[in-house]
């Protein structure tokens, strides 16, 4: 056994077999009642099924195996018609391959390198945690994911539990299964029959296992019961299951009442949590909190993220028209648009991540709408300031006006050359560990939109024209911040 296991541990984990219709521990292909959604219910945008695979494909996976249901021909026509997929797609119909036959799994075994994941459509997780389970499972053990009901398991299902000497990282003798309460240990009985708060459950469809323990599954056959529990099974007479802790990875499972709800929410939450490093204050307490709702709606109409963008610099460039008549009821009202405009524009971003619809297009997209709204915000505003400010009779304001919106420019052409660096790794190795941290600093600071409550109080205190002014002296402060951090890879252009 020792060889087989170093013989696997070569091998990365790079096939995944997603079963369409059935839990990875459901014992027959009826699933687990009328709470299991099917692989074609819309979480986030996106059918179940295309989650799945798309999570699974950014996650490393390199070729997919879905064993289908009755829903096969809709799901390969979602696949046929988006050119995104580049992992190598196999269907099994079940028919031919039922998941609770060991047969099945025998065969499958046979055409597997060291080991494979198995995945369910039936919960929402991170390409980080497929990361995290092809490495671990490189190393010829079974792994599987664990964590408490709270964290995102569906009680009603059947399912695993371990108890908690198989923690994070640790190898465990012990599975328990809920719905047989079968166990396979080496602890004592007393010890395996402790109460259930002691006993850590999987959480989701999602394991490795070794092709090894994938094809003893006839010879370990008992009626009814589902073929991988088998392999758990002996993997835990083995004491060679390595278990994840959920807690470390969002997930969600869509089973049971209002799962798909919660699971929009959980990917909501989550996309906002990596996104609160760059995030400003107001971005984080205020326009996220309001950017879910919107995000919300878009993906129920079905808005590309470079529609978004459009509406949001639409909405800005709206907010901006109405500094110009110098009233300072137009002036709040356009403050109260251009926050909508920024609300929105955080939508964009949410929308892509969840829809796994990033792309370099829209990156520069967004860039460009932004700055389009601030030169014609500034300007709008020198303009109102002009006609009807306390500097209405001197050229100050259209002054600073054009100092701001030339700033801007000067800028934008900074960030581009900071972006065009980031995107290249030759020239990222030749700067200094310093210089790369100024870098994303700078990009940070660009990205915050904390700016717009600015302008709102500005307007409603009637101190349009000193915003002018503080923001046509900070504009060039910021440029020449940025210049001077850029410095050596400008001097290295010219």
């Amino acid at each position: 056994m020792d060889g087989t296991l170093k013989q696997e541990a070569t091998h990365a984990v790079d096939t995944a077999i997603l079963l369409t219709s059935v839990g990875v521990f459901d014992s027959g292909c009826a699933g687990t009642g009328d709470a299991v959604p099917s692989p074609l219910t819309r979480v986030g945008g996106m059918t179940l099924f295309q989650r799945a695979v798309f999570t699974l494909q950014r996650g490393g996976i390199s070729q997919i195996w879905v064993l289908a249901g009755p829903e096969e021909q809709a799901l390969r026509q979602l696949l046929r018609e988006d050119n995104r997929i580049q992992a190598a797609v196999r269907w099994l119909p079940v028919r031919e391959f039922p998941p609770h036959d060991p047969q099945t799994w025998e065969a499958l075994a046979e055409e597997i390198n060291g080991a494979c994941m198995i995945v369910g459509c039936h919960t929402v997780y991170s390409p980080t945690l497929i990361q995290r389970l092809r490495a671990e499972g490189s190393q010829g053990k079974a792994v599987v994911v664990v964590g408490h009901p709270e964290e995102g398991h569906h009680r009603g299902n059947p399912g695993v539990a371990f108890r908690p000497e198989g923690l994070e990282g640790r190898s465990t003798s012990t599975v328990v299964f809920h719905d047989q309460a079968v166990s396979q240990t080496s602890q004592s009985k007393t010890d395996s029959q402790a109460p259930e708060r002691s006993r850590l459950p999987l959480v989701g469809d999602l394991l490795v296992l070794p092709a090894r323990l994938l094809g003893i599954s006839g010879v370990l056959h008992a009626n009814g019961t589902n073929p991988l529990r088998l392999a758990l099974e002996q993997a835990a007479v083995e004491g060679t299951i390595q278990t994840i802790g959920g807690s470390s990875h969002w997930f969600r499972d869509v089973r049971g009442p209002k799962g798909p709800q919660l699971a929009e929410r959980t990917l909501l939450e989550a996309l906002q949590t990596l996104k609160g490093g760059l995030d400003g204050l107001v971005d984080r307490y205020v326009n996220r909190k309001c950017s879910g709702v919107l995000t919300h709606g878009f993906l129920r109409l079905g808005w590309s993220p470079n529609t978004i963008t459009m509406l949001s610099m639409v909405v800005g460039l709206v907010a901006a028209g109405l500094f110009v008549p110098g009233s300072w009821k137009l002036a709040i009202l356009g403050g109260l648009i251009l926050q909508l405009s920024v609300i929105i524009d955080c939508c964009d971003g949410e929308v892509a991540r969840l829809t796994f619809s990033e792309s370099k297009f829209g990156q520069e997209l967004d860039i460009w709408a932004d700055n389009v709204v601030h030169i014609v915000l500034f300007a709008a505003i020198a303009c109102g300031a002009f006609l009807h400010g306390p500097w209405e009779n001197t050229d100050l304001p259209l002054l600073l006006g054009a100092s701001a919106v030339l700033a801007n420019v000067v800028s934008l052409l900074l960030v581009n050359h900071a972006r065009q660096l980031r995107t290249r790794p030759r020239d990222l190795r030749e700067l200094t560990e310093q210089e790369r941290a100024n870098i994303e600093f700078m990009l940070g600071k660009v990205a915050n939109r904390d700016f717009s409550i600015l302008v709102l109080l500005s307007a409603g205190f009637g101190l349009l024209h000193w915003f002018l002014a503080i923001a046509a002296i900070g504009s060039w402060l910021f440029v020449m911040s940025m210049a001077w951090m850029l410095r050596s890879t400008l001097i290295s252009r010219a």
